[in-house]
């Protein structure tokens, strides 16, 4: 697998503290956790990656994607990171993917499982996140970010 032409020559970390976050690739061996968040947060995941994901995900289904997540990562074709807070808590994910059939964007999300201070975490951690990935991709590519922040 070859990695995407616009991020062949990056060098992204596959851990960083953002603030008080932690990003950490995305692997099977969070399944369980994943799982659990993304499920029990269907309500305010719902649009974020189409009109109808998570529903209807399963457990084996959720494995494969974090597998594929982790593939994706190691071959330089898309990113994903699990979101931590500094006690190493689960809170939701990150990603970068390139625009499906061309070259020079891309799209960044991040969304927060669902928790009393889901809305304060998006607000903390999205500026962050914004500001490193900006910084950390080349200026002639042009990021669309997204959130769960409005559902």
């Amino acid at each position: 697998m070859l990695p995407h032409p616009d991020f062949e020559a990056l060098d992204v970390p596959t851990s960083i503290a953002l603030s008080d976050y932690q990003l950490g690739v995305l692997t099977a061996a969070d399944v369980e956790t994943d799982f659990e968040a993304v499920t029990r947060s269907q309500s305010v995941l719902q649009g974020l990656f189409g009109p109808d994901w998570p529903e209807g995900l399963t457990f084996q289904d959720n494995l494969i994607d974090l597998h594929w997540h982790h593939r994706e990562f190691t071959a330089k074709r898309s990113y994903a990171w699990v979101i931590r807070n500094r006690s190493g808590a689960y809170l939701g994910c990150a990603y970068l993917f390139p625009k499906i059939g061309g070259r020079g964007s891309c799209d960044a999300a991040y969304w927060m499982a669902d928790a009393p201070e889901r809305l304060s975490h998006l607000a903390a951690f999205g500026p962050h996140f914004e500001a490193w990935l900006t910084a950390l991709l080349p200026e002639s590519l042009l990021i669309s970010f997204k959130s769960n922040a409005h559902l």
